[in-house]
């Protein structure tokens, strides 16, 4: 009965040993086979022991030790079965670690190309001068952000993989403890890599959030700034095509509006308070011409230019750039009465219009300035040299289309420079 009792123990003990062949590493695996082939020569020799006592046992004994060599023989195939399922086992590990790690070289190699996108990124950004260039780096962080989401997927395939091969090795081995411990570590790490990830994902769409904020806001101050030299309608044309066309217009009035004696006053001020001077009038002056929608030319020097039905058309800009002067003296007034009161010197304009045909555009690639030619716009000049201060002087052109809603004084033909005889008109007031 003890020999039965150690039979048992060592085929116990060879079933364990298998197992845990099974289990362990291939730096394990020597060992292993070294103490199964002790355990087995053990157990040959506890089994020609067995066979000589049974010699001298009686014919119960006999039959008890044949029940045992079937019980051990059934063993043997129970091992060797045992044997085929841990080599099954062991393959499909081996095929699933395989493939597991193809997974990561890919997510290596996905990695890489990321990372080199990135210093191209960075190289890129030093090179970006303009909105243009803005957008596109925003469409290479946009790709960027693309990769990072197949990065991910790819992830999510390995975590599928991954647990695939977990129920292939459960399934096989439920007793592979050490194997689910590797098992959930990697889940950890992936999931870990996810988040990283996706949090870095999250980081990058929100300085692409900025960065579109920041391109909104210089295009807003772009827009300001041309908007502050080129008309509205003319900026939309240069920023679509990048350049612009000369328009003819058949109709637009002129205004000039010139500082009388601006040279002695010039030489009684300071150059600080004569700017200062300049820009009180000239700012009234925008503040009306904004009010009518005239479009201001140019300042030059002490003379201040604007033009009625440019570059939108209207039939209706004569009565509405001789409003504006009604206005600019109404200004010029107040600022007399303040500017004397401050002790200041104030200054006496002289304006003329003329209505006619001309020629409006931007010219040059840099310093843009939208400007005016033609004859209409030297008559004007005339009709400012040629008036008195205070006073509004238009020529006979402009008088014939608003003569019905102004009342105006003839002055007779009057000498203009170069132009010979003109007939002329002082607009007194508007008509109720």
């Amino acid at each position: 009965m003890k020999k039965y009792l150690s039979l048992n123990f060592l085929l116990v003990t060879l079933l364990i040993s298998v197992s845990s062949f099974a289990q362990t590493g291939s730096d394990a695996k020597a060992k292993q086979l070294e103490e199964m082939r002790k355990l087995k020569q053990q157990m040959m020799q506890e089994q020609k022991t067995i066979q000589q006592q049974t010699e001298w046992n009686n014919q119960s004994s006999q039959q008890e030790i044949k029940k045992l060599n079937q019980e051990s023989q059934a063993k043997n195939s129970e091992i060797a079965s045992s044997k085929q399922d841990a080599q099954k086992a062991r393959t499909e590990a081996a095929k699933a670690k395989t493939e597991l790690e193809i997974k990561q070289r890919e997510l290596s190699q996905t990695q890489s190309k990321i990372d080199s996108a990135k210093r191209m990124l960075l190289e890129t950004e030093d090179m970006l001068m303009s909105s243009e260039m803005r957008n596109k780096r925003i469409q290479e962080r946009l790709q960027f952000q693309e990769d990072s989401v197949k990065i991910l997927k790819k992830e999510q395939e390995l975590q599928e993989l991954q647990l695939k091969a977990s129920e292939i090795e459960l399934s096989a081995q439920k007793a592979k403890n050490n194997l689910y411990i590797i098992v959930a570590a990697i889940s950890l790490s992936l999931l870990s890599i996810i988040g990283v990830l996706f949090f870095a994902r999250q980081k990058t769409l929100r300085e692409l959030e900025e960065k579109n904020k920041l391109i909104n806001e210089e295009k807003r101050r772009s827009d300001e700034l041309l908007l502050n030299i080129l008309p509205e309608e003319v900026m939309h044309e240069l920023k679509a095509h990048g350049k612009t066309t000369a328009k003819n217009y058949s109709k637009a009035t002129v205004l000039f509006a010139d500082i009388k004696d601006f040279t002695t006053i010039s030489e009684q001020l300071s150059p600080d308070d004569l700017v200062e001077g300049l820009d009180a009038y000239f700012e009234r002056f925008d503040k009306v011409i904004e009010k009518y929608d005239i479009e201001k030319i140019k300042t030059i020097g002490d003379a201040y230019v604007c033009a009625g039905g440019v570059p939108t058309k209207s039939e209706g800009n004569p009565h509405l750039v001789v409003q504006a002067a009604l206005d600019f003296i109404y200004e010029i007034d107040k600022l007399r009465r303040e500017r004397t009161a401050q002790g200041k010197i104030p200054f006496e304009f002289r304006i003329g219009i003329h209505t006619g045909q001309l020629v409006a555009g931007v010219i040059g690639i840099r310093k843009f300035a939208y400007d005016i030619w033609g004859d209409t716009v030297n008559m004007a000049a005339r009709m400012q040299q040629t008036s008195e201060a205070g006073k509004i002087n238009i020529s006979g052109a402009t008088y014939e289309l608003v003569k019905d809603k102004f009342a105006c004084i003839y002055r007779g033909k009057v000498e203009a420079k170069n132009k010979g005889e003109i007939d002329m008109y002082f607009v007194e007031k508007a008509i109720a």
